[in-house]
C-alpha cells in the first residue's frame, strides 16, 4: 500500500482530454454512524469497524484508503463502479476518502446482496449528467424448470442481476455521449440450475446489446457510446466466450484490443485453481462505439496496477494471500480520449 505518512498528490489530467475508468471495488460497504473527520491512517481496523452497527462489515480500512489513493492517482473524469454498497457507501467513500472531488450517481439495482453499479463524476466536469436505470427491463429469459408447460400460461422474465446503469452526458440539454455500466451475472450457481451462470449471463449480454442498439438508433447523427463493466467472463473479440457471441453483432470494440495489448498485461483479475495454479483473466472491459476510435489515445489506455508504498507498480499476485492484500480483487481499466465534446 502507498506510504500512509503522506497523501498521494492529485495528478493533473492532461488538458483537453477525457478519461474514463472502470473498477469493481470489491464489496465497497461503508456504513458509518459517525462521520466526523478523523486521521483515518491512524485508526485501527477494530475501531474502524466499531463505527458501524450495520449487519455487514465495512470494507477494511487499509483497503479503502488504498483504493481511494488509486482512484485519485488515476484521476479520471468519470469512474464506472461495481460492487458498491448503495448510495450511502458511495457518498461516504467520496466525501471521506476521495477529498470530495466527485459527485455520486447511483440507483439501487437488483442485487440480492446489495452490491450496486454507479458512477463518480468529477465536480469540475464541464457537462451535466443524467442517470437512468434498466433494472426493470425484462431479459425475456427463464430457466428451463420455470418455463410454462401449458400454452398461454403467464410468463415472468428475469431481470439484470444488478443493473445496466446509463449515464447520459448532456450539452445544452441534449446528450452528447452515453456510458453504460454493467455487472453481469457471476459464475456462481448455488442452486445448481445454470452451470457457471452461462445462460443467465448470455441473456444479460443479449439485453445489453439491445439497449446499445436502441441508443445508437435513437440519435441522428449518432453519438459516442461507452460500455463498461465487470463482464464476469472473457468478452475479448479474439477470445470471446460463448455467452458473449451476441457482441459480434455490434460495432463495439474493447479499448485494450484497439491499442494492441495482450497476454498477462490485460489481466483484470488473477484467480487460482485448486492446485494453486495462476489464471490471469480479463473480465473487466471498456468498449467503445466507432465514433470514439479516432479520439482514443493509445498511451492513455491501460490496466492499472496498484502501487506499492514506494509508488512502484506491484506485479500480479502469485498466491491467493497476495491477492487478498490488494484493495480489490479486480484491477481498474482506464481509457483516455482527446476531448470529443
Amino acid at each position: 500500500m502507498l506510504n500512509p505518512a503522506y497523501d498521494i498528490p492529485m495528478f493533473a489530467g492532461r488538458p483537453n482530454t477525457f478519461k474514463v475508468a472502470q473498477l469493481n471495488a470489491e464489496n465497497l460497504f461503508l456504513y458509518l454512524d459517525d462521520l466526523r473527520p478523523r486521521d483515518w491512517r491512524r485508526m485501527s481496523e477494530k475501531d474502524w469497524q466499531k463505527l458501524s452497527h450495520a449487519t455487514i462489515a465495512n470494507k477494511p480500512l487499509l483497503k479503502t484508503l488504498w483504493l481511494a489513493e488509486s482512484l485519485l492517482h488515476i484521476d479520471a473524469n468519470i469512474v464506472c463502479l461495481n460492487e458498491i454498497g448503495g448510495q450511502e457507501s458511495l457518498r461516504n467513500f467520496t466525501q471521506l476518502f476521495l477529498q470530495d472531488k466527485y459527485d455520486c450517481h447511483l440507483l439501487e439495482g437488483n442485487s440480492d446482496r446489495g452490491i450496486d453499479v454507479g458512477f463518480l463524476v468529477r465536480k469540475n466536469f464541464p457537462h451535466q449528467v443524467e442517470l437512468r436505470t434498466h433494472k426493470d427491463r425484462p431479459l425475456q429469459f427463464l430457466y428451463p424448470h420455470e418455463r410454462p408447460v401449458a400454452p398461454g400460461a403467464a410468463v415472468k422474465s428475469h431481470y439484470f442481476s444488478r443493473d445496466c446503469a446509463e449515464l447520459r452526458i448532456l450539452s445544452e440539454g441534449r446528450p452528447v455521449a452515453i456510458i453504460l455500466c454493467v455487472h453481469l451475472k457471476s459464475k456462481l450457481d448455488p442452486e445448481g440450475i445454470d452451470p457457471q451462470g452461462i445462460e443467465r449471463r448470455r441473456a444479460e449480454v443479449n439485453t445489453l446489446v439491445k439497449i446499445y442498439q436502441e441508443i445508437r438508433a435513437e440519435f441522428t447523427p449518432s453519438i459516442p457510446v461507452i460500455v463498461a463493466g465487470d463482464f464476469n467472463g472473457c468478452a475479448r473479440r479474439d477470445q470471446r466466450a460463448e455467452e458473449f457471441q451476441q457482441l459480434n453483432s455490434t460495432d463495439l470494440d474493447s479499448v485494450i484490443e484497439l491499442v494492441g495489448k495482450s497476454g498477462d498485461e490485460t489481466a483484470t483479475q488473477v484467480q487460482f485453481n485448486r492446485q494453486g495454479q495462476i489464471q490471469c483473466l480479463q473480465i473487466d472491459f471498456i468498449f467503445v462505439s466507432p465514433d470514439l476510435k479516432p479520439w482514443l489515445l493509445s498511451e492513455g489506455v491501460e490496466i492499472y496496477r496498484y502501487l506499492s508504498d514506494l509508488r512502484v507498480a506491484l506485479p500480479l499476485p502469485k498466491t491467493l494471500e497476495q491477492r487478498g492484500y490488494l484493495p480489490s480483487d479486480h484491477y481498474p481499466v482506464v481509457a483516455t480520449f482527446k476531448s470529443f465534446f
